[in-house]
């Protein structure tokens, strides 16, 4: 009995001593794995730090375009604080029927932004145009500067250069986001882009739709003419500021791929009506306007759709006519509708590089509309048929070659280098 229970006692024993062994090797491996993951998120932040280092900490990675910018602006959006760097610009050789072909370095942009924390952001655009201020060629400017305080995803306030936030590419006109050399006539003597104004307002997001909201400077009308509304655009230089417009938009966002929206802007633009940098005074009447516009843009697999139908009405032409002598329509209208299909998805689906061939329509008449007494201007009604490729070797990069069809404009042929970081 008593070597029975002697063997048991060192069964027993061995029994807790072979747990006690399995237990601890367990330990031991856990604690293992802990080192392993300690050391791979060492060797992380390592890596990390290296790249900050090598990118001077400035140029994050590029965002998906948002808050009323494109993906060059946005990175300021995606840092946890600091400052954030970006740019894009074009360059453009275009072959003009009946008139001197041209080179034209148009435009460097950099962007300059910085993260004060979670709910301020300052972010802006400095433009560098056509390669040098020499002789009136060129010429630098702020293209938007601007606070945002970051209350919610429903709503964020901005104040500052504002970007309107009317058409299709007012806001987004980075080189890569759309498929043309040219932007359209329609977006740039309608609503005449790049068009920024001193203002503030709001901006956000709830459920599927999307909305801007700002009070901004209005256009300055005595600048008006039979060409459109673009020389009206007053860039926040010592703006006119006696009237103000209020500008907004609101898109639906439901569907992935697709924005349906339209915007408006109204208010006055006769300036307190006098125009006091003409040689001599002239009487500006309060020439309220209104532009509307209303746009889709649809992306889905290899297929680009885009469509844009914009309107401007001035109060008040037939008065600013006699007393300017000007030619100033009542009624103005421009639309356009392009497609384009990235046909590499099919030919190479493996391949990083995209080859979109597109075409374009666009009619606009920027004197569709008279008032009494004055005639339209037959010139300034125009059809124009673009059609071309667009070759993205890499997301960042664009080359553009494209043909422009117009009915009473010379024809030109471009081709464009365009890039963005």
């Amino acid at each position: 009995m008593i070597y029975r229970s002697h063997y048991g006692i060192a069964v027993l024993s061995l029994s807790c001593a072979t747990v006690l062994a399995q237990e601890t090797v367990e330990q031991r491996l856990r604690r293992l794995e802990r080192q392993n993951q300690e050391l791979q998120e060492q060797v992380g932040a390592l890596s990390s730090d290296f790249e900050r280092i090598d990118l001077g900490g400035l140029v994050p990675p590029l965002s998906q375009a948002k808050r009323g910018v494109g993906q060059g602006a946005a990175k300021v959006y995606d840092v946890s604080q600091g400052l954030s760097i970006g740019g894009y610009g074009e360059f453009l050789f275009q072959q003009r029927d009946g008139r001197r072909d041209q080179a034209d370095a148009q435009r460097v942009i950099v962007y300059i932004g910085y993260k004060f924390d979670e709910k301020w952001v300052f972010n802006s655009e400095v433009e560098f145009e056509h390669g040098t201020t020499s002789g009136g060629a060129g010429s630098v400017s702020v293209e938007f500067g601007y606070l945002d305080y970051l209350h919610s995803d429903a709503l964020n306030l901005r104040g500052g250069l504002l970007l309107s936030p009317m058409g299709l590419l007012n806001e987004l006109h980075e080189p890569t986001a759309f498929m043309a050399a040219s932007r359209p006539q329609t977006e740039q003597r309608i609503i005449p882009t790049t068009w920024r104004e001193m203002g503030a307002g709001a901006y956000g997001d709830f459920g599927d739709f999307s909305y801007r909201a700002y009070a901004m400077t209005s256009l300055d009308g005595a600048n008006f003419n039979n060409t459109g509304l673009r020389g009206g655009r007053q860039r926040g230089g010592k703006a006119e500021a006696d009237d103000w417009s209020l500008v907004s938009r609101l898109d639906y966002v439901g569907v992935p791929g697709l924005i349906v929206g339209g915007s408006v802007s109204y208010g006055d633009s006769g300036q307190d009506n006098l125009d006091d940098t003409s040689p001599g005074p002239r009487f500006v009447p309060a020439m309220r306007t209104t532009i509307l516009e209303a746009h889709v843009d649809y992306r889905t697999g290899p297929w680009q759709f885009r469509a844009l139908y914009a309107q401007a009405k001035v109060q008040d032409a037939a008065a600013f006519n006699l007393s300017t002598s000007n030619n100033l329509a009542s009624n103005m209208m421009g639309y356009y509708g392009e497609v384009g299909c990235d046909i590499l998805t099919w030919l190479h689906p493996e391949a990083r590089a995209q080859l979109t061939p597109f075409c374009r329509y666009e009619r606009i008449d920027t004197q569709s509309g008279m008032p009494a007494g004055f005639l339209s201007d037959p010139s300034q009604e125009d059809e124009i048929y673009s059609f071309g490729i667009n070759y993205k070797p890499i997301p960042q990069v664009v080359i553009k070659l494209d043909y422009e069809d117009w009915d009473n404009d010379f024809d030109r042929f471009n081709i464009l280098f365009g890039y963005v970081f």
